[in-house]
């Protein structure tokens, strides 16, 4: 079991925190807003600059918060506990991407995060910045993906194996209380597509699992369709900026200040198109 959550780690399918931990800002200053049935806990600070959202993994991970500090002096950044993850209680039924967006879209038009946003967003983050850019398109300023879940991952990795690794690959899934994580790639593939006139940042892990910590998937062959699946996200603005990072997918953790400084350089353009358009 330890290899298969090794794996699963790497490439996305993992419960990145426990869902029963304190939230790290649990002792700071916050605000609940309840929107669409959930009541949701928001940590909002910083500027002055452009509102910055990050959007964590399943789980509620908090790996991107100490990137959300060290942004502060450039953009108000907006940290916050979806249903089930941390301050936030659980919802009545798994979420999936859509809801998890509509949620973000009702926390801009209500105010209680202000917009235009950018959303810096990990893993299955992703799916969520992707869905609110193209459903919502003058909610976003710009994106950072890092890592980020694509909608076809599961579809492609399923053509390279075998039905015994395809049974191991689906049994990381039952870790997500919280979030039907199949109904969100779904979802989010009915949204690829082009994106609307925004900075676009891609940040790909190109380091894979290897031997013993595969638990017997092609984990090679599956960081092979990663990269050409980050690609692609790449490609959904001609202007975007694709950089490989030379860490797992924790890019936040392993190598932060490469984070900080993409985020840095969005928000500098950001800026800059802003002024251009005012």
């Amino acid at each position: 079991m330890a290899k298969l959550v090794a794996v699963l780690m790497i490439l996305e399918l993992t419960a990145c925190a426990n869902n029963d931990s304190e939230s790290p800002t649990a002792s700071l200053p916050g605000e609940v807003f309840t929107v669409n049935g959930h009541e949701l806990h928001v940590w909002c600070s910083g500027g002055p600059g452009p509102t910055v959202v990050f959007e964590a993994a399943i789980g509620g991970d908090p790996s991107l918060w100490p990137i959300a500090e060290r942004i502060r002096d450039q953009a108000y950044a907006c940290v916050y506990d979806r249903p089930g993850n941390g301050e936030s209680p659980p919802p009545d039924e798994p979420m999936t991407a859509r809801a998890d967006a509509d949620d973000l879209h009702e926390l801009v038009t209500t105010g209680a995060i202000p917009g235009p946003i950018v959303i810096v967003a990990h893993s299955y983050g992703g799916l969520i910045a992707l869905i609110e850019a193209v459903e919502h398109p003058d909610d976003v300023a710009g994106l950072v993906l890092i890592d980020a879940s694509h909608p076809e991952q599961h579809r492609r990795w399923d053509a390279i194996m075998t039905p015994e690794q395809r049974k191991t690959l689906r049994a990381g899934l039952v870790n997500f209380p919280y979030v039907d994580f199949v109904t969100s790639l779904d979802q989010a593939a009915a949204d690829f597509g082009p994106l609307p006139p925004i900075p676009l940042t891609v940040l790909t892990a190109t380091r894979p699992s290897e031997g013993d910590a595969c638990g017997g998937l092609p984990c090679v062959e599956m960081q092979r369709i990663w990269l050409e699946l980050q690609d692609e996200y790449a490609a959904l603005r001609p202007d975007a900026r694709h950089v490989e990072a030379a860490t797992g997918h924790y890019i936040q953790d392993e190598d932060p200040d490469l984070v900080v400084t993409e985020i840095r350089s969005l928000l500098a353009l950001v800026d800059q198109l802003t002024g251009a358009n005012g």
